[in-house]
C-alpha cells in the first residue's frame, strides 16, 4: 500500500496564488462538512472554488494533502486564540484560562472539527504537537500542581479535558454554552491537581 503525499506541492508566493489556494481551502471545509469524507473529491473541490483542476493540482498533489493543509490551518488559527499563561496566577485562574480557551477552540466550525475527529480515516487523522503556548500552560500548571508524577498528570489532564470537551461539543453542542460546564470540569480538574 503507497502512502499519499500530505504536503502541498508548493506555496502561493503571488496575491493571485494565494487568493486561489485560500479558495480551495474555503471550498474544501465546505464540502467536508457538508457532504463528509465520503463525498470530498479533488473535482468537486476545484468546482467548488471556481478553479481549473490543474491549478489545485499545481498546489495539492491529492485530496489528503489538501484535508492536511486544511488541519494545519484549522490547529494554527487555534493557536493564535490562546492566552498566555502566568506564573502570577494560582493554579485555578490558570487552569480557568486554559479551560476558556478549549471551550473556545470548540466554537470554531465545530462541524470541520468533528469531520477531523470523526469521519476521517484513522490514518488521516492527525494529532498536532503542542505549540508553544501549550507548553508553556501545562508547564505552568505541572510547577503548581501538587501530583506525585506531573508527566502523567499532563497526560490525564489532556485526555480528561480533550474527552469531555470534545464529546460535549459533538454530541451534546448546548453543553459548551451551559453556565457550569466549564466550572464543573474545572472543579474536576482542580480537585485532582490540587491533590485534594
Amino acid at each position: 500500500m503507497t502512502k499519499k503525499k500530505l504536503a502541498a506541492r508548493k506555496q502561493p508566493r503571488q496575491e493571485r496564488s494565494i487568493a486561489t489556494v485560500e479558495a480551495i481551502l474555503q471550498a474544501a471545509a465546505y464540502i467536508l462538512t457538508d457532504s463528509g469524507w465520503d463525498g470530498f473529491t479533488t473535482n468537486a473541490v476545484a468546482e467548488k472554488a471556481g478553479v481549473n483542476i490543474a491549478s489545485l493540482y499545481q498546489y495539492f498533489p491529492n485530496k489528503e494533502s489538501i484535508v492536511a493543509e486544511l488541519q494545519r490551518s484549522h490547529v494554527q488559527e487555534l493557536r493564535n486564540r490562546w492566552p498566555a499563561a502566568s506564573a502570577n496566577l494560582s493554579l485555578e485562574e490558570n487552569l480557568r484560562l486554559m479551560l476558556e480557551a478549549v471551550v473556545s477552540e470548540h466554537r470554531v466550525n465545530p462541524a470541520l472539527h468533528r469531520v477531523f475527529a470523526d469521519e476521517l480515516p484513522r490514518a488521516m487523522r492527525r494529532s498536532a504537537p503542542l505549540g508553544e503556548a501549550e507548553v508553556r500552560w501545562a508547564e505552568a500548571i505541572a510547577s503548581l500542581s501538587k501530583v506525585p508524577d506531573a508527566e502523567l498528570a499532563r497526560f490525564i489532564v489532556g485526555v480528561a479535558v480533550h474527552a469531555v470537551i470534545h464529546e460535549a461539543a459533538m454530541n451534546r453542542p448546548e453543553l459548551i454554552d451551559h453556565p457550569l460546564f466549564a466550572s464543573e470540569l474545572l472543579r474536576l480538574l482542580s480537585s485532582y491537581l490540587s491533590g485534594k
